[in-house]
């Protein structure tokens, strides 16, 4: 199941859906877990979150923003920004 929201997602809702998409626990997830160090994704596993983030988000994700993306809070960062930059629904 993919969570699907309309607008910008807190750190907890981000975090439950980086839980859900890698099938890790929540509790694992801070701003400072690596993904590659701490939770052994691999690139496979991290093209299938950009995959997600752009369904999440709307738009496409480049493959130079998902290099920089090395820490869950880098992800939150991304999310933030691309929330922010992205028109919301009707408006």
């Amino acid at each position: 199941m993919t969570m699907q929201t309309n607008g910008d997602m807190t750190f907890d809702e981000f975090r439950a859906f980086l839980s859900e998409t890698l099938g890790v626990a929540e509790a694992a997830l801070t701003p400072d877990t690596h993904f590659l160090a701490d939770l052994a994704v691999d690139s496979l596993k991290m093209v299938e979150l950009m995959l997600q983030f752009e369904l999440q988000l709307g738009t496409k994700v480049s493959s130079d923003a998902a290099w920089d993306i090395l820490t869950v809070g880098d992800a939150y960062e991304f999310y933030q920004q691309q929330v922010q930059a992205t028109p919301a629904a009707g408006a």
